[in-house]
């Protein structure tokens, strides 16, 4: 584990960063080790790796296929925003499986109405809440329920991306899907 985090905390950029995510693409193997620095939380370590963990599953989402009920079953317990930022991220571009619908859409709906939410946060929940709404139409009402609550004292981007959503569950209710 000391070599894996001499190499995180070698340097703090983009580069660095991207050349990490690059070393767990080659050897796979690296990624418990590498998430088990992620869930220790410590500054400032366990953020750097959060960063390139998000830019491999950007690179190379099949990399991170068999560790998405990891991240998803740590969700309640990380208080690090950069950390749960990388982890929504990832999971909100991610295929979820139906074992886990109960646990988001609670979860989700907790973050897309607490006003301490920060912003990237509350934008994926509202992503993950919808991709499982679209397996089960009637979530819909609850989103739009959500979206009405939030968004007179939401940010400019969260209303953006309010107006966006609606107009997505517009178009599939006009299918009739």
């Amino acid at each position: 584990m000391l070599e894996l985090r001499d190499l995180i905390l070698k340097e703090y950029s983009k580069t660095h960063s991207v050349f990490v995510a690059e070393v767990l693409e080659q050897n796979p193997s690296l990624i418990p080790e590498f998430l088990d620095i992620i869930y220790l939380e410590e500054e400032p370590i366990s953020r750097r790796a959060a960063w390139s963990l998000r830019i491999l599953f950007d690179a190379s989402p099949n990399s991170l296929s068999s560790f998405i009920d990891d991240l998803i079953s740590h969700l309640e317990s990380i208080q690090s925003s950069p950390i749960l930022r990388s982890f929504i991220a990832i999971i909100s571009k991610t295929t979820i499986h139906e074992k886990w619908y109960g646990f988001l859409i609670q979860y989700t709906s907790e973050m897309i109405l607490d006003r301490k939410t920060e912003i990237a946060v509350k934008a994926f929940s509202m992503d993950i809440f919808y991709q499982i709404a679209k397996t089960e139409p009637d979530l819909f009402y609850e989103l739009e329920q959500m979206i009405d609550h939030i968004y007179p004292e939401s940010s400019r981007g969260i209303q953006n991306k309010c107006r966006n959503m609606v107009k997505c569950i517009e178009k599939i209710r006009a299918k009739g899907v």
